[in-house]
């Protein structure tokens, strides 16, 4: 039985996943490669989703914690009854704060995978907080040693020694791993669904990591103790400034690590806004989403220990914006 190919995007908090799932997305289409897409991330995947949703494709969101733990077996449901196209592949974002290790162990012997060749896992790595994660630096490097692929994200101002020093570390963690882009991946992805060499479990790709016993792996990634990550979800007025929602993101306490989320600027009303806010440097973009619909302003607050009541009182008090003059009926 010919076997359909699972792609894993992985990587740590803001590092990129999403992001590269819409160029990988769009690579596929443009090689008429057809896919069907699998979101998970804490509270609302939805908000991540509803950015894919303009590709003529497949997208389910799983909320919750990560699929390698307590969303595990929801996961494997919808890896069980998702629909592929004939042909196509199967690309899941996994959450940023995912224990590939155990993941990858999961999808190996669990019956609902077996229609699906051995997990390719694409980590994005950001270049400017790469192992500058404090307590989650051992969470980050593990999620690059399961990689059959990588990609450096974030690269803009980065120096060329820090990179190079920077590809040198993440060959370490994983020899095998290839550099590779959305466009590369989908002419690798588009020979190995023409290959008839995929269809037979001998051929199939090889596991990234040498598992002695999948179901003998410890389960330590960093969630359930002292660094475990949580999230919780706010409410944002229906128009907010700028301006504003930058400064109460700015202002949030140090437990945050990352924060994501839908809006409408007093700015720009008509245009539904996805942004983006990541720790420690504090830096917030925003992307238009041009052609959503309905959207719910909200954000996703994720961190180590939040505390709830200050960060709700927080956006509470963020004020509801006035339309400016010129977007005035």
């Amino acid at each position: 039985m010919s076997r359909i190919p699972l792609v894993l995007i992985a990587g740590f908090l803001g590092a990129g996943k999403t992001t590269f799932l819409r160029a990988l997305m769009g690579s596929l289409e443009e090689r008429n490669i057809g896919f069907s897409v699998v979101v998970n991330d804490f509270e609302n995947a939805e908000v991540d989703a509803i950015r894919l949703r303009s590709f003529d494709a497949e997208v389910q969101s799983i909320n919750g914690s990560c699929v390698c733990c307590s969303s595990l077996n929801e996961f494997m449901q919808t890896l069980g009854d998702i629909e592929v196209p004939q042909g196509g592949v199967l690309l899941v974002e996994v959450n940023g704060a995912s224990d590939l290790i155990s993941l990858i162990a999961a999808i190996t012997v669990r019956y609902e995978c077996h229609r699906f060749t051995s997990p390719l896992q694409i980590t994005m790595i950001d270049a400017q907080r790469w192992q500058r994660r404090g307590q989650h630096n051992e969470l980050e490097h593990e999620q690059v040693q399961t990689s059959t692929h990588y990609m450096i994200t974030h690269s803009d101002g980065a120096d060329k020694a820090g990179l190079k020093r920077l590809h040198l570390a993440v060959q370490a963690a994983s020899p095998r791993a290839t550099e590779t882009s959305a466009d590369r991946m989908a002419e690798y992805l588009r020979f190995l669904c023409a290959s008839s060499r995929f269809g037979s479990q001998e051929n199939t790709t090889p596991l990234p990591l040498c598992l002695s016993h999948p179901a003998e792996q410890p389960h330590h990634h960093h969630h359930e103790d002292e660094r475990a990550f949580t999230s919780m979800r706010v409410d944002l007025p229906f128009v907010v400034r700028r301006g504003d929602l930058e400064q109460a993101l700015r202002d949030l306490p140090e437990e945050v690590v990352r924060v994501k989320g839908l809006c409408r600027l007093a700015e720009l009303p008509t245009v539904p806004m996805s942004f983006q806010h990541v720790r420690p440097r504090a830096e917030t973009w925003f992307l238009p989403m041009l052609g959503a619909v309905g959207i719910v302003p909200t954000g996703v607050i994720i961190g180590v220990g939040l505390p709830a009541s200050q960060i709700s009182s927080q956006f509470d008090r963020l004020p509801s914006a006035e339309l400016l003059p010129e977007f005035k009926p």
